[in-house]
C-alpha cells in the first residue's frame, strides 16, 4: 500500500522546518522557510482512514439556522463540525454563503456534500415557519435576556440552534421568536467566541447535556 503523506524536514540545522505534504504533490526541493534543501524523513497513511471507536449513542435531533453569517470560511467550518455532530439540517439565510461558493470547500473539506441544507433569503420567515412546525429555538446570543447554556431546559421538541452575524448578532425579530437565548460563559477578556468555535461548544452541549447533569 502506498503512503498518503510524506514528512519533509529542512537540512539547515538552524532551521529544521518540518512539514507534511500529500504523496501526490510535487516533490519539494527547497525549504519554504529558509530555501535550504529538504529531505523526506517519514511517510505515512491518512490517520483518518484508521478504524476508530464511534459512539452509537442516540442523540436528539438538532438543526441549525445561520442568520447572515458574513464569512464563507466560517460557514465551511461550521459545515464540517455539523457533519461531526450529525446535524439534521442547516438553514442558510440572508447573506450566508451556500455550498456553491468555492471558499466553503476550503474549510468544509467535503462536508457540504454530507450535510442537509437549504437556503432562504429571509431568516425571520424561516424561523417563523420552524416555530409554527413545533421546533424549539435556541438563540446563541449575549444580552440581558440570555442565560448560561449550562442552564438550558430539557425539551422533547426538535431543537434549532440559531447563530447570528459575526458583528451584528441575531436579527432582533428572530431573537424575539427564540424560546431561549443562551450564551457561553467566558473566562477571559473577550465577551464571545468566534462563531465557529461557539457552534462547536453549543452543539456538543445540546447533544450531551444529560451526561453533565
Amino acid at each position: 500500500m502506498s503512503a498518503d503523506f510524506f514528512i519533509f524536514e529542512c537540512t539547515n540545522s538552524s532551521c529544521r522546518f518540518r512539514y507534511p505534504i500529500k504523496a501526490s504533490s510535487k516533490y519539494p526541493k527547497f525549504c519554504p522557510r529558509c530555501k535550504s534543501s529538504v529531505k523526506k524523513v517519514i511517510e505515512y497513511y491518512d490517520p483518518s482512514s484508521e478504524s476508530v471507536i464511534l459512539s452509537n449513542k442516540k442523540v436528539a435531533s438538532i438543526s441549525l439556522l445561520l442568520d447572515n453569517i458574513r464569512s464563507a470560511y466560517n460557514v465551511g467550518s461550521i459545515l464540517r463540525s455539523a457533519d461531526g455532530f450529525n446535524i439534521a439540517h442547516i438553514y442558510l439565510c440572508g447573506m450566508t454563503a451556500t455550498p456553491e461558493n468555492p471558499k466553503i470547500s476550503k474549510t468544509s473539506l467535503g462536508a457540504e456534500n454530507t450535510v442537509s441544507w437549504s437556503y432562504s433569503p429571509n431568516s425571520l420567515i424561516t424561523a417563523q415557519k420552524l416555530k409554527r412546525n413545533g421546533s424549539y429555538l435556541f438563540g446563541l446570543e449575549t444580552g440581558l435576556k440570555s442565560h448560561s447554556i449550562y442552564e438550558i431546559n430539557n425539551v422533547d421538541a426538535p431543537k434549532v440552534l440559531i447563530l447570528g452575524n459575526e458583528l451584528a448578532g441575531i436579527d432582533p425579530q428572530v431573537r424575539e421568536l427564540c424560546d431561549e437565548q443562551v450564551y457561553i460563559p467566558m473566562m477571559g477578556h473577550k465577551h464571545s467566541f468566534n462563531v465557529t468555535i461557539a457552534f462547536g461548544i453549543a452543539a456538543f452541549y445540546l447533544h450531551f447535556k444529560n451526561d453533565f447533569s
